[in-house]
């Protein structure tokens, strides 16, 4: 299904969230490509992953609509993409189910969220697959859009002297108008200080490239010290000192400690939205899926290891799991953390989404039905990146395998650049093989060693 509903022969096409299966967010794009969809294809098929970038990069100009309508600079990237980059998620999603009046959402305008997911792909695929002629190209104006957006979006708090990004909807769905979400602020700082960087790295190695840049988006001198001060100074999560747990947002922490299973029994119709404005999860501290171990699965090394697993252990009881893409979250961060039986349970869960159609497929009197494309794609995640423990190292890859009791071995393999590496993971230890074909060694690394593996070579790592 992940590739199916991928744009493998075009650069102009997204991927829905529902594919092609219903009429359900009309074939258009969400953050779900860029974080859920993409990461198989950049391990797998990194051309495919460069293809999802560019429908992004084509559609720049909407996201440039977009901000400026809603008085913001640089690129502010829709919530629901249409063919031209504009943005078509509608005020209105949902219906007060007892009164039939219309719900206001501010999934459009307060879930900024989507425009630092497009530069965490951009970096993510450069650092990968070392391709920086698309950096220079077309993801340094892209990654230079939203930091522009980011700033001026932003507001200083003159009290405390730290920026605040205020009023937003983190990936919580339950939970909008809220000040300094920790996943939007850290994907915000290191947005604006990856566009820092690439700033300064265009400069020293093509500096006319750069110029020619600077001519076409009108970049004015100042502009890359904003990004930086900006980095620098927004807002950082709350953890608290005892259990460092991460607070979601500001004043999560006040709100009514609940589970779902009890809230659930406050529902007056089942077909209730459980969201803001007057949802019941609203004053409570019950979330609609990963918000904080979203920031733990896409930035291991801001939290570590023990305060990821001091997060999971706090959140996964107050997660209702009302998106396809929360429960494999949970797996890939669990997995981490050596949670492995618990995660093999998210990761069925994930995979048997739309086998055992388990989601709900209407919400606030919305069809939201369908395959979900992005869980089709997230169980390559749980497995690869989860239970395979794949990390990403400068020259290679690193794997810390935990896999689940049920399971003696599990296989894949991965693309880079121009060679291929199968992977075989036992309980015994792991074989690496790279094609003979291939273009280069690749080095892979786990806790029982190293080596380089060349072209027609295999190597075992007991």
């Amino acid at each position: 299904h992940a590739v199916i509903c991928a744009p493998l022969h075009t650069d102009h096409l997204p991927i829905g969230a529902r594919g092609l299966s219903c009429q359900a967010y009309q074939g258009a794009a969400f953050w779900d490509q860029e974080i859920f969809n993409m990461p198989m294809f950049l391990h797998c098929r990194p051309e495919t992953a460069r293809n999802i970038l560019m429908y992004r990069y084509r559609n720049l100009d909407g996201a440039r609509r977009k901000a400026e309508k809603l008085g913001y600079r640089g690129a502010f990237y829709p919530w629901i993409s249409a063919d031209t980059g504009d943005e078509i998620c509608p005020s209105y999603f949902f219906r007060d189910v007892l009164s039939g009046r219309k719900i206001r959402n501010h999934f459009n305008d307060w879930q900024i969220h989507i425009s630092p997911d497009i530069t965490y792909a951009v970096k993510n695929y450069v650092e990968t697959t070392g391709d920086d002629q698309f950096l220079t190209d077309c993801g340094a104006e892209m990654v230079f859009e939203i930091a522009r957006f980011l700033y001026s979006r932003a507001h200083m708090n003159l009290v405390h002297g730290h920026a605040e990004i205020i009023r937003v909807l983190g990936p919580d769905e339950y939970h909008e108008n809220v000040d300094n979400n920790a996943y939007t602020n850290v994907m915000s700082r290191e947005a604006c200080l990856y566009a820092w960087e690439v700033y300064c790295w265009m400069g020293e190695s093509m500096p006319r490239k750069l110029e020619e840049l600077e001519k076409k988006i009108s970049l004015q001198e100042d502009e890359p010290h904003q990004w930086r001060m900006l980095a620098e100074t927004v807002k950082m999560p709350k953890r608290d000192e005892t259990s460092s747990v991460i607070e979601q947002f500001d004043g999560y922490f006040d709100l009514e400690d609940i589970t779902p299973g009890e809230l659930k029994k406050r529902l007056i119709d089942p077909q209730e939205y459980w969201g803001w404005p007057a949802g019941i999860a609203v004053e409570t501290q019950v979330i609609k899926q990963a918000d904080v171990m979203q920031l733990c699965m896409l930035m291991p090394e801001f939290a570590g290891r023990n305060v990821t697993a001091a997060n999971w252990e706090y959140y996964a009881p107050r997660t209702q799991h009302g998106s396809s893409l929360s429960p494999s979250v949970y797996a890939v961060t669990g997995a981490r953390c050596g949670f492995v039986s618990e995660s093999y349970e998210l990761f069925l869960t994930s995979c048997s989404i739309d086998l055992h159609n388990t989601n709900t497929a209407v919400s606030g009197g919305t069809f939201i039905g369908g395959i979900h494309t992005a869980a089709c794609a997230a169980a390559w995640q749980t497995a690869v990146i989860g239970f395979a423990g794949l990390s990403v190292l400068g020259q290679g890859y690193r794997f810390e395998p935990k896999l689940p009791e049920s399971w003696t071995s599990m296989k894949f393999s991965l693309r880079r650049g121009g060679s291929r590496l199968r992977v075989h993971i036992a309980r015994e230890g792991c074989v690496f093989t790279v094609d003979q074909d291939s273009s280069a060694p690749v080095f892979v690394e786990t806790e029982n060693g190293h080596a380089l593996v060349c072209p027609g070579k295999q190597t075992t790592l007991n």
